[in-house]
Parts: C-alpha cells; structure tokens; sequence
C-alpha cells in the first residue's frame, strides 16, 4: 500500500513538473541603441523616441545624454497576442519615431543581437512663398480724382483749392459738392 501511495505522489509531481516545464519563458524584446539628432542638432534630454511595427507602437524610450551626445535605449517587445499585438517577430521592419517625427533610419525586429541604429530626423525646410505682386506706385503729379470719371491735373486742382481758399483733407469733397 505504501508503494501505490508513493507512486501516486510521484505520478502527481510528475504531471505537476511536466506542465511547469512544459511553458516556455516569454521571447526576450528586441534592442535599440544609438545617437539622436533633429536637423544635425541633438534633442534635449527626455524627448520621446517611439519604435512602430505596422500602426502598433512597439516600445517607447527618452533621450538621455552620455559623454555629451544625445543617446537613446529602446526595447521593442517580442510579439505577444495578450500584451504586444503586433509587435516584434524576427524580421520585422520597426520605424522610428523622435518626438513624433519620422526618423530616417528603420531597423529590423531581431532580440538575438543588440541593434544599434543612430535616429536623425532631417525637417524639409520650408521654401518661402514668392511675395505678392505690389500694384505700381502712381506716378507723382499726375491726376487727382475729383469725383466719378473726372480727373484733374495736379496743379489744376491746387489752383482751384487756392482759389476756392479750400485745405486739409475734406479738399476732394469740397470740389465735389460744388
């Protein structure tokens, strides 16, 4: 009787060890590393570095400064239906994201090597538009508008000013209502 007992408990702890070991540990994240620059300057500290696969966001990071560079370390989860859908399978194209602007650089889902890539964002800059065309400026002396379809020359209208003892600005009006 001792001996089935026993051999229950070691049948139980078999089937206990055998489903421990029979779930494999979770695939270790893919691993980013690399300098950061946005139009050949580095970014503050803290800027936000995103790696994409697909539309999914596949791991989020800052930069951070080391012997004076702006640096980055970002781990891309491998993909897991649960907590990463859509995220890292070897092979898959990661895009790079600095501050919410596309990087240049894309890298490739691998968590066996560290990937190093250094990030550079190059803003295209914006090309002025061309000024808007100024009408000609009126050519000094020539008529002064004295009411619809008329006009007078200059020293035609000063005479008449003069005469009618007219000045400041209510001059066109004055000519006009008389």
């Amino acid at each position: 009787m001792a001996t089935a007992a026993a051999m229950a408990a070691a049948l139980a702890g078999a089937l206990v060890a055998g489903t421990a070991l029979g779930q494999s540990p979770p695939n270790p994240p893919s691993r980013f590393v690399g300098n950061v620059t946005v139009n050949g300057t580095q970014p503050p500290p803290g800027t936000l570095i995103e790696a994409r696969i697909g539309s999914s966001t596949c791991g989020v990071s800052t930069v951070f400064y080391a012997n004076g560079e702006a640096r980055y370390a970002l781990d891309s989860p491998a993909l897991d239906p649960n907590s990463s859908p859509g995220c890292g399978a070897d092979g898959s194209a990661v895009s790079f994201f600095i501050g919410g602007q596309k990087a240049n650089e894309t890298g490739s889902w691998a968590n066996y090597r560290l990937n190093t890539i250094n990030l550079t964002v190059t803003q295209a800059v914006p090309t002025a538009a061309p000024p808007a065309k100024t009408p000609a400026a009126p050519v000094a002396g020539s008529t002064v508008s004295s009411g619809p379809g008329t006009s007078l020359p200059l020293i035609e209208f000063m005479l008449v000013a003069a005469a009618l003892g007219l000045a400041g600005v209510g001059v066109a009006s004055r000519v006009r209502n008389s």
